[in-house]
């Protein structure tokens, strides 16, 4: 497995020991595919996070009720978290846009991608839906929240 040294400020990783921090970072790796990640400071401080290959990092005790809501006629897809956004995979650039105008989405389809430093998280499609309108460009900086895709629900 290759290494990637970065020379980060400790203001700018955080506190290791903060649950929420440990939380988030275990769900990206999880959602990464990759085993484990490792981050060490300059002053010496590291935390190494190794995920079990047949555990679940989320302990789920009893199912939600299945609650069913009206849904409006367009679903906007936001952004997981802050980031550049990525109409296509980085590795293979000669790919047109997962996600474009006029597009029909599968359930788990992946319509994007959220890039942080050397982290691409996928953007998901949560149900199937055509694309009724791109928010977010391919390069552009996005935050939190902002919007990615309206999409309208297939018939």
């Amino acid at each position: 497995m290759s290494r990637r040294d970065r020379a980060t400020s400790a203001s700018a990783i955080g506190d290791f020991s903060d649950p929420a921090l440990i939380s988030t970072l275990t769900a990206w790796l999880g959602a990464s595919g990759a085993s484990e990640l490792e981050i060490s400071t300059k002053d010496g401080r590291a935390l190494k996070i190794v995920l079990n290959p047949g555990a679940s990092p989320v302990d789920v005790r009893e199912a939600a009720p299945d609650v069913t809501a009206p849904r409006p006629e367009g679903r906007v897809l936001k952004a997981p978290l802050a980031g550049v956004f990525r109409d296509r995979h980085p590795g293979a650039p000669n790919v047109s846009s997962l996600a474009g105008e006029g597009t029909s989405l599968e359930p788990g389809a992946v319509a994007g991608f959220v890039e942080i430093g050397p982290i691409l998280l996928p953007v998901i499609a949560r149900e199937a839906a055509v694309v009724a309108k791109v928010h977010a460009r391919a390069g552009e900086l996005i935050g939190y929240g902002d919007p990615i895709l309206t999409m309208e629900h297939a018939q």
